[in-house]
């Protein structure tokens, strides 16, 4: 089971949990429900792009040993989730951009991930 660290971001901001949920999600820490991806949605990562909703939900990390959500920021169309993660002993910085198809957050139309060595 991964052990998680949750930002202090999202206490007051239900924009910022949710950005925080479909972060962690990617990450293989909780569910990713389908009906929050645009069909045609994509996600720009450093193993590759996917597209499609199906795709992006079958390529969602596994086995990561810490997440640490150290920063959620949220603004209109967008939201970014940055932090730390720790898998089979090396540490890894990493931050999720989202774009959602519109400000109210319901549905992501693009994810673009990046992580390095931390």
């Amino acid at each position: 089971m991964t052990e998680v660290s949750r930002s202090q971001d999202c206490g007051r901001s239900p924009k910022n949990a949710r950005a925080e949920e479909i972060a962690l999600a990617l990450m293989g820490v909780g569910d990713l429900p389908p009906d929050i991806l645009a069909e045609a949605a994509s996600w720009e990562r450093p193993e590759g792009a996917v597209m499609g909703r199906e795709a992006i939900l079958n390529a969602r990390a596994t086995d990561l040993d810490r997440v640490e959500v150290e920063q959620v920021v949220t603004h209109g169309k967008a939201g970014s989730v940055s932090g730390r993660f720790t898998k089979a002993g090396e540490t890894r910085l990493f931050c999720h951009v989202i774009r959602f198809t519109s400000a109210s957050a319901n549905q992501v139309g693009q994810l673009v991930s990046f992580e390095h060595a931390g």
